[in-house]
């Protein structure tokens, strides 16, 4: 399952594929259109959110 609150390195540092359809659309690269669907996640990995208070993980 992925998170909904995810913040990763892509989404962030300008490779979201989202915001780059336009360009991705030029290249027949196929273009994402929902963030569940993106191949940049990677969990808690590298999401930004991990560890502070607006982090959706459920401690056990």
């Amino acid at each position: 399952m992925r998170c909904k609150a995810y913040v990763g390195l892509a989404c962030v540092d300008g490779t979201c594929p989202i915001a780059n359809s336009e360009e991705y659309e030029e290249y027949c690269i196929p273009v994402v259109t929902r963030c569940e669907d993106c191949s940049c996640y990677k969990g808690c990995d590298d999401c930004a959110l991990l560890g502070t208070e607006y982090c959706d993980k459920q401690e056990n």
